[in-house]
This record gives C-alpha cells, structure tokens and sequence, in this order.
C-alpha cells in the first residue's frame, strides 16, 4: 500500500472549516505529511500510524521535526502513548 497524502488545505477549508483552527491538521494540510495526534478512534489513530509508516525517511524526518514542536515527543513515542490509553 502507498502512502496517503492529508487532505490538502483547499479540501479543509470547503469540507472541515472547524479543523483551520488546528496546527496539527493545518501542518498537515498544508506539507502532505502525516503527523501522529490524537483522533476520535482508536481505529483512525492506527490508520494514520499505518500511513505515517509508508512515508518517506524525509517526510518522517520532517514529521518528527513538527512532533517535537507542538508536542515535545517523537511520533513514535506519540503514537505508543495514545495507543496505551
């Protein structure tokens, strides 16, 4: 399976305006890369770590870059510690 892009920033504004206000989903509407947060499912959360993991070493480079800002954590560490809870 191929990785799967974020919605693009055009797609949020017409279908999802609430998520705007987000930096996680704006980051990830506006580089195409995946970033590991908190979602409503457990379900979607293992999609999205599924996609994170068919990204490029560059895209997770850039990724983890983005996790430690906003979050002080690797997506990775993220990822095991919503998956805990």
């Amino acid at each position: 399976m191929l990785y799967d892009p974020p919605y693009p920033l055009e797609y949020l504004k017409a279908h999802y305006p609430a998520l705007l206000k987000d930096p996680v989903h704006v980051w990830r509407a506006t580089t195409g890369i995946e970033l590991i947060h908190e979602e409503p499912t457990k379900s979607e959360l293992e999609r999205i770590w599924a996609n994170w993991n068919r990204m490029s070493r560059q895209q997770k480079r850039l990724s983890d870059e983005q996790s430690l800002k906003l979050f002080g954590i690797t997506n990775h560490e993220h990822y095991l510690i919503l998956s805990s809870n």
